[in-house]
């Protein structure tokens, strides 16, 4: 990852707002692309992820991070905001039909994109994607995204979670399973 560790040493050094600008730069895109792909809302993601930045902006100087322990924490924020949001917000995303969840990602392909391994494992279309994974409990949704969208390991996935990495090895091998049983299942 660019030189994270020389924004993280600068930024806390001399606090001139170029040294964060170059870590927004380099995260926005992925903190974005996490709250998206939980979301499919293009606003709430926005919200979401300058609300991420906001929290990072203010704590980044009481921390002692480095380039691993700082991509922990980022996603621990983004997870934890994610977690209220859900909690205000109980319905969320499965009030909108998928055919315009399919419009809005038309374009894009953000998930398969993003997302070789997925794509060779399971060979995806998009729509069935998003059609298998909203069977899945928000756990395993976030679990799958963060190993195959934004390919963390499972020790790292683990402490963003707080959860232990047997267990996230777990949750991983069964909404692999789910998945593939629902792709078997519906011949897709």
């Amino acid at each position: 990852m660019a030189d994270i560790n020389l924004y993280l040493k600068n930024f806390k050094k001399d606090g001139s707002n170029i040294w964060f600008e170059k870590i927004y730069t380099l995260f926005l895109p992925r903190i974005y692309r996490y709250f998206y792909l939980r979301l499919f809302d293009h606003q709430q993601a926005e919200d979401l992820t300058s609300e991420v930045f906001i929290k990072v902006y203010k704590n980044l100087r009481k921390t002692s991070l480095n380039e691993k322990t700082f991509s922990i924490w980022i996603y621990r924020i983004a997870s934890n905001l994610l977690i209220d949001h859900f909690r205000k917000n109980e319905r969320y995303s499965k009030d909108e039909p998928l055919e315009e969840m399919d419009n809005k990602l038309a374009s894009s392909d953000m998930f398969i994109k993003n997302s070789p391994l997925l794509k060779k494992e399971l060979s995806f279309e998009n729509i069935k994607l998003i059609e298998a994974i909203e069977k899945l409990t928000k756990l395993q949704k976030d679990v799958v995204i963060l190993k195959f969208v934004e390919d963390f390991d499972y020790v790292t996935i683990s402490k963003i979670l707080g959860r232990k990495q047997l267990s996230v090895r777990g949750i991983a091998f069964r909404a692999l399973t789910k998945l593939k049983d629902e792709f078997k299942d519906n011949n897709m």
